[in-house]
């Protein structure tokens, strides 16, 4: 999601979902595994090509997704008023995508977007 459905490789996932542990063979077998499952999810559920699976390779087809975020980079007005500075606060390695989006609302309200901050693009 945070990079608005541009291709990841295995060890980027790796390197952000564990990045206190080591990149061994067992940590890219189970991330293999929390994909595989994931992919049988979404088809169970009725969801069909939304993960883009390349080798050694994830992205999501964001044509797929309605949410808050691709609504703000979108420059939804709304979503972009709403928005108060919560954005995957969970994970250290959100805080660049955090701040930008701090930054764009409050250039927002100032009566429009700065172009300076350009979001990895996907499908």
């Amino acid at each position: 999601m945070d990079r608005n459905g541009a291709t990841c490789t295995n060890g980027e996932m790796l390197a952000v979902l564990w990045e206190d542990k080591p990149d061994t063979a067992s940590l890219h077998s189970h991330l293999r595994n929390l994909i595989f499952d994931l992919s049988h999810t979404l088809e169970d559920a009725g969801v069909r090509g939304l993960l883009v699976r390349g080798r050694s390779t994830l992205a999501i087809d964001t044509s797929k997704v309605e949410c808050d975020y691709y609504n703000f980079l979108r420059g939804d007005r709304s979503t972009i008023s709403s928005y108060r500075g919560e954005y995957m606060t969970q994970y250290s390695w959100a805080e660049v995508t955090r701040s930008a989006l701090r930054q764009q609302a409050a250039a927002s309200q100032k009566g429009g977007l700065p172009s300076y901050y350009v979001p990895p693009t996907g499908l």
